[in-house]
């Protein structure tokens, strides 16, 4: 029976860059013996690197299901409306965070604080992807977003304010991520499943953190990396190896798709 598996990157397929030869072996002999493979990730397409582009998925889940694609058509794409992105750039730019305005089409990072996760992830991501540079009083476009803000900082009232528009998920106890309403991890996978007329008890997912638990949840089978968020691991049906010590390939033969 075809199986439909879905990948996080960050920590599943690929960290700092790398991505273990065991993964890719992996995934193109699964594929080669019939399954589908996609990848799931909270990234917006635009900033998903050209390397993991180029291994060969069967198609994306991007943004936390805010961008659907299978093989070359896209099957579905949120974006905000102009009035609520310029009411939600009004709640932002009220309070002293960090931000990484994310898009399909681009991301923009705009830097007040300093964060030091901030910092990092912009590092990370100005060296690979060209950033949008944010004019003042611009209106920006993007469907979710990432914010970032300094240990100890009290972030309760604007978390209220974004409530009214989006879900928000603790990554850190620096950052948060914040997804449009009725938008996850899972909503994509539907989307795909609906596309191909296959049901749920062919999938299998694979994450490493909270953000992934959408996923991890809805699928018939889930794997957590062995260098997951521990939180994760009572949601899984299987703990593999880490990321570093062939934990996707172990996983892939763990249910005899290779």
């Amino acid at each position: 029976m075809r199986k439909i598996l879905f990948f996080d990157i960050d920590g599943t397929i690929m960290d700092n860059g790398y991505i273990p030869e065991s993964c890719i072996k992996g995934i193109h002999t699964a594929q080669n013996n019939g399954h589908l493979c996609f990848i799931n990730t909270g990234r917006p397409y635009s900033t998903v690197p050209q390397r993991i582009k180029d291994l060969g998925f069967d198609g994306f889940v991007c943004g936390c299901g805010t961008y659907v694609a299978l093989h070359h058509d896209i099957l579905y794409a949120f974006t905000l409306d102009e009035d609520t992105r310029k009411k939600v750039q009004s709640i932002l730019f009220k309070y002293p965070i960090d931000l990484a305005l994310e898009g399909t089409q681009g991301s923009c990072f705009i830097n007040q604080v300093n964060s030091p996760g901030f910092l990092k992830c912009y590092e990370e991501f100005s060296s690979h992807f060209n950033l949008h540079v944010y004019k003042e009083n611009e209106l920006l476009e993007f469907e979710k977003m990432t914010i970032f803000f300094n240990e100890g900082e009290d972030i309760t009232r604007l978390r209220e304010e974004l409530s009214a528009y989006f879900d928000i998920i603790d990554r850190e106890s620096t950052f948060i991520e914040v997804i449009p309403h009725h938008h996850s991890k899972a909503t994509g996978i539907q989307k795909v499943l609906d596309a191909l007329h296959q049901s749920i008890e062919d999938t299998i997912s694979i994450g490493d953190g909270p953000n992934d638990l959408p996923m991890l949840k809805y699928t018939k089978e889930s794997v957590a990396m062995g260098n997951s968020k521990e939180e994760i691991f009572p949601y899984v049906t299987y703990i593999t190896d880490t990321l570093e010590n062939d934990g996707i390939y172990k996983a892939l033969q763990h249910y005899h798709l290779l």
